[in-house]
């Protein structure tokens, strides 16, 4: 829809929090779908000031779950996210999963906006629905290093008894090891086990080396092989 349709629209009182015509548990607001539109074209944000200007909810939620300001989130447009918080957006907003707007910006890796969210006072250390606060996510020291001066407690388990160690671990973030492991309040992470006994060692050696561990191999000697970097580099951190 183009932006003199949608004005022509709003101006003969169609609702700016309308849903649109799609099947029951996919239909999306006007100001997400604006935004999706904008952000898959030309960034071309027009039709969300629009809507804006006519009081649609910066906070209404999709059927699918998603809001504004995460899908601002999801795609690091920054100048999006001021709009929005300029029409009073929720910046601790949670998706049915309990994930907030801040743990999709660290996800990304986006520091402008991790830093934007926490301005507007987001919480860094909320959690989502398996007790993951954004520092789980974060893949750059750049990012940790912006989540730390906001007070995010490293010290936190998921309710897999897990660290932020672990999932860096796991995912084969080394920047965010490197990090984390050279911080002497931290190193008794490193030999921290999780629910099924795992420390960051074992996921760094088991991911990508399944066919090994099969073979008996244990993720010790995985590291001491030097099979792979990150397993190898918490090790000699233990």
């Amino acid at each position: 829809m183009s932006k003199p349709s949608l004005a022509k629209l709003l101006k003969h009182g169609i609702d700016p929090n309308a849903l649109s015509f799609e099947d029951a548990g996919e239909r999306r607001t006007l100001l997400c779908l604006a935004i999706e539109e904008a952000v898959k074209l030309d960034n071309d944000l027009a039709k969300v000031d629009l809507l804006l200007e006519s009081r649609a909810d910066p906070n209404r939620r999709s059927e699918t779950g998603s809001f504004p300001l995460m899908l601002a989130a999801r795609h690091s447009n920054v100048k999006l996210a001021r709009k929005l918080f300029q029409a009073k957006a929720e910046v601790n907003q949670q998706d049915t999963k309990l994930v907030t707007s801040l743990h999709t910006a660290v996800h990304q890796d986006s520091a402008q906006m991790v830093q934007l969210l926490l301005m507007h006072k987001a919480n860094v250390n909320v959690q989502d629905q398996v007790g993951q606060s954004p520092v789980f996510f974060a893949a750059s020291t750049t990012v940790i290093a912006v989540l730390l001066d906001a007070k995010a407690d490293l010290h936190h388990l998921n309710k897999k008894g897990q660290s932020a160690l672990h999932l860096a671990a796991h995912n084969g973030r080394h920047e965010a090891v490197v990090y984390l492991t050279d911080h002497e309040f931290l190193q008794e992470s490193v030999d921290l086990q999780d629910e099924r006994g795992r420390s960051p060692l074992h996921l760094a050696a088991a991911q990508g080396h399944q066919l090994k561990m099969h073979n008996g191999q244990t993720p010790m000697t995985l590291a001491d092989k030097k099979d792979t970097d990150l397993a190898l580099y918490i090790y000699t951190r233990m």
